[in-house]
């Protein structure tokens, strides 16, 4: 069998109890990183040895692990923090287990793109994670033109050294009123969370106020309709009015369109006369 362990982004205590008794049990243990292991399993009193597994070995280790999986071992894979696969090795792995018919798991714990959906203060009801932004200033630049088009949250891991070049290249590219978070530090004792539009958290960061180093996670949402001129007509209010009140829908266009609830509503009454 073959264990899918998520281990803590910051903080070692967010580790699961079932993830613990499980790396007890298991006959191997591979890691991203052997060290980042170690300390995290002498944290928890559990005195074992990890097998290197990362992505410049993983084609050759995971032919490995697919042999102690068939020769009745258990293993587990940890990444550095999070959750394997995501941003992290493990794929060729899986697609092999699939063709195999070989059984996994994920034990279930962290994970820096859940949390940063949370903290962010953004929309989530969608949202897209898209890994880690390139290093190519260009590269960058074109995915800021393609948040143009998007109408959801999008989410970005990115180096400390790279977040004053990327918040620069989308300032260029996005409307200034496109609203932003900047989640650092997730779970360590300086967790730090920003929000704003695109062009407060620029000049946070011109203005040093935003300390550039650890692990970082932006966020992206649209600027609002308000901010793109959105202006209220009979045709988009008033299938609203044929299931709520004007008060309630008032309540709902004024969220929705970012706009004063009172202005909504008199526009409302102003229709419906």
């Amino acid at each position: 069998m073959l264990y899918l362990i998520c281990t803590p982004i910051g903080n070692l205590n967010d580790l699961s109890i079932r993830s613990i008794n499980t790396l007890k049990d298991v006959d191997k243990i591979f890691s991203e990183d052997t060290r980042v292991a170690s300390k995290l399993l002498k944290h928890f009193g559990i005195q074992k040895k990890t097998i290197s597994f990362h992505e410049h070995n993983e084609e050759e280790i995971s032919i490995k692990i697919i042999k102690c999986i068939k020769d009745g071992e258990s293993v587990a894979i940890l990444s550095d923090a999070g959750a394997p696969l995501i941003s992290d090795p493990g794929f060729p792995l899986i697609k092999r287990c699939i063709k195999e018919d070989i059984s996994f798991t994920v034990l279930p714990g962290p994970s820096a793109v859940i949390n940063a959906a949370i903290l962010s203060g953004l929309p989530t009801d969608k949202f897209s994670f898209n890994g880690f932004l390139p290093k190519k200033s260009e590269a960058k630049r074109k995915i800021a033109i393609g948040l143009k088009n998007s109408n959801i949250t999008n989410i970005f891991f990115e180096s400390a050294k790279r977040v004053f070049k990327t918040i620069e290249i989308f300032s260029e590219v996005l409307d200034p009123n496109t609203n932003m978070a900047i989640c650092r530090e997730m779970t360590k004792e300086y967790e730090s969370i920003y929000r704003g539009t695109l062009k407060e958290i620029s000049l946070l960061i011109k203005a040093d106020k935003i300390k550039l180093l650890g692990e970082f996670v932006l966020l992206t949402y649209p600027s609002s309709l308000k901010s793109q001129g959105f202006d209220l007509d009979e045709k988009f209010c008033l299938p609203f009015l044929e299931y709520l009140s004007p008060t309630d829908a008032s309540k709902l266009i004024a969220k929705i369109a970012d706009l004063p609830k009172q202005k909504v509503y008199k526009f409302l009454i102003e229709i419906t006369k």
